[in-house]
């Protein structure tokens, strides 16, 4: 990963000045991910950013393949020609041109048009996949009478394989700027504080798709009727695990937790301890604490007290959330902060005592193997 930095700031980078922008900045991080002294020749499928004739040919002649789509780049690239000879063809339909560039590297183009709109176009080296049928595009649309329909359309196994892992950085990125919007919540002018900000948001989205890969989140064996948890609530939990555990991370403390948090956060003490009565924050006193079936201890709480228009402190309450599910309404003012959400328990009220149920709830993690 690097910093692009503008036309001047990017001049004098290795390659530049030969291949150019983007073609030296592809050569840069595929000689930082491969050694030098490797013979195993490295597979790339890279987006329209970095696909161009020019990066094709020089991926290849340092013995690598990839597969490249090409979109604003099509310098010696045949768009036009492509173009005008599927201009009337229907979805599915591909057409295969092969060439050598002055350098006396092999490169085949391909112009697919997967609908009558639209023609993709692919830049590949010799070796960089089959270009035999593979997987069809599964294109759902809906009839006239609004049934959900299913249409499969052809095309190169090449192409299909480029697809089936060209939209993780898509994916990525919608996660990190639509949903979790750390850019857009700490607004600043900082470029520095700017860039780290988006280095911490990339790392919490690596750590989200990390525990659903891992089925740590969001697998089968959660509890009926529990939402999947999004990125913004996994970031909250993240960052209170991150806090309450600062002391066990082998670092000092206060490189986790900014001076005006520490001032007024206090670490969870130890439950063995009588004398000390166990509290997550100075004006959060833990109401009651409680371990689930893997050992993780759930703390309940009280919401913090605030001020009605009329300037009256008041504490803050909520729908307790078991009793909603049993279509009763029952008004509390604690919660499980271990959940990250604010949802809210009755804690033996009337017989009932909520948090436990949600507690004991919580099923025992399987681990998976492979």
């Amino acid at each position: 990963m690097e910093i692009q930095r503008g036309k001047d700031g990017m001049k004098n980078k290795k390659f530049h000045q030969e291949v150019g922008a983007t073609a030296s900045c592809t050569l840069r991080l595929l000689l930082e991910t491969v050694p030098i002294e490797s013979d195993a020749p490295h597979g790339i499928r890279a987006d329209a950013w970095f696909g161009s004739v020019r990066t094709a040919s020089e991926v290849a002649r340092r013995g690598h393949e990839g597969i490249f789509q090409v979109k604003q780049y099509h310098s010696l690239f045949p768009k036009a020609f492509i173009e005008e000879a599927l201009k009337d063809a229907p979805g599915g339909v591909h057409i295969i041109l092969e060439g050598t560039t002055q350098c006396e590297v092999p490169l085949i183009a391909v112009g697919y048009r997967y609908s009558r709109k639209t023609v993709l176009h692919f830049i590949l080296t010799k070796k960089a996949g089959s270009l035999k049928e593979g997987k069809p595009y599964e294109m759902k649309y809906t009839d006239s009478y609004g049934n959900v329909c299913t249409r499969y359309v052809d095309r190169p196994d090449a192409i299909s394989k480029f697809f089936a892992s060209s939209n993780v950085i898509d994916t990525h990125n919608q996660l990190r700027q639509d949903l979790l919007q750390l850019e857009k919540k700490w607004l600043t002018k900082n470029p520095y504080f700017r860039l780290t900000t988006s280095l911490l948001g990339i790392n919490v989205t690596d750590t989200f798709l990390l525990a659903n890969h891992h089925r740590i989140i969001n697998h089968t064996s959660c509890p009926q009727g529990e939402k999947k948890i999004s990125i913004q609530r996994f970031a909250g939990i993240l960052a209170f695990q991150i806090l309450k555990n600062a002391k066990r991370l082998g670092c000092p403390r206060q490189r986790f937790i900014p001076e005006e948090v520490q001032a007024r956060t206090t670490i969870v003490s130890d439950l063995s301890s009588p004398s000390m009565a166990p509290t997550v924050h100075s004006d959060k006193p833990v109401i009651r604490t409680l371990q689930d079936a893997n050992g993780r201890t759930h703390y309940l709480v009280k919401f913090d007290v605030t001020k009605n228009p009329s300037g009256r402190s008041r504490t803050k309450k909520r729908k307790c959330k078991k009793c909603l599910e049993q279509k009763k309404r029952q008004d509390v003012s604690f919660f499980c902060i271990t959940c990250g959400e604010n949802y809210s328990y009755c804690n033996n009220v009337d017989g009932r005592d909520c948090f436990k149920s949600h507690v004991q709830e919580i099923k025992r993690a399987t681990r998976h193997s492979g």
